[in-house]
């Protein structure tokens, strides 16, 4: 993986397996109790009161919904979409502060907006640092990072650079933080015995995928795909 200079690597390099040991450490600075029991993260709590980030919902990033959210490393100008104008303007913006799409909530669902909050979290607190270093070195763009809808696709990584490898870890993480993998595991077991009961196979999939949904508020989705990953057997 590149570097902004060679001796000094700021863009660590995590497998998928890793990044739960990650996720795992920032729970237990920021909310240790979602290690212990399953929990819907209460992570807009953990971004405005244990990270000191301001979050700001009503400013469009984009005019086609292309950017979920932003974090906002340095003091400076970003640029939004202003609706009522139909057009792109400046904003100015303090260090630290997050921007989440409106339409992140309003055309997907509350599981959505949890994740991408989860996702601008976690650039902070693995990624500021480097953007503070871009800006020393007198690097252009650095006050903010903006996040898209599209993931790329991690087949074609030789040629990503020091930003898309911080994408993919920022959209790995973010279910790994609102989804633990040890109470997530214990969950989906006890929900799937009780669906044992009363559900045949077909059913039985969207009942528990629904039911996790529920209980870690986050979209189904993601509920399914965290299954997954994890291996879980829901049949």
């Amino acid at each position: 993986m590149s570097s902004i200079v060679d001796s000094t690597p700021l863009v660590h390099w995590y497998s998928k397996e890793k990044l739960d040991d990650v996720a795992n450490e920032f729970l237990k600075e920021y909310c240790p109790d979602a290690l212990k029991q399953p929990m819907a993260v209460p992570i807009m709590d953990i971004a405005t009161k244990k990270m000191g980030l301001r979050v700001f919902t009503q400013y469009r990033l984009s005019e086609d919904f292309s950017i979920l959210g932003q974090m906002c490393f340095t003091s400076g100008l970003v640029t939004i979409y202003d609706k009522d104008e139909d057009e792109y303007r400046d904003m100015k913006v303090r260090r630290g502060t997050m921007l989440i799409d409106p339409d992140t909530y309003l055309k997907r669902n509350t599981g959505c907006f949890n994740n991408t909050v989860a996702h601008e979290c976690f650039h902070w607190y693995k990624h500021r640092n480097y953007h503070l270093y871009s800006k020393a070195l007198g690097k252009e763009n650095t006050t903010a990072f903006r996040c898209p809808v599209e993931e790329k696709n991690v087949n074609y990584h030789d040629d990503w650079d020091d930003e898309d490898w911080m994408e993919w870890q920022a959209n790995n993480a973010a279910p790994r933080i609102l989804m633990p993998k040890k109470t997530f595991i214990g969950a989906a077991n006890e929900i799937i015995e009780q669906g044992h009961v009363a559900y045949g196979s077909l059913l039985q999939t969207w009942w528990v995928t629904a039911k996790l949904a529920e209980l870690y508020d986050v979209s189904k989705q993601s509920a399914r795909i965290r299954v997954d990953e994890l291996g879980i057997s829901i049949n």
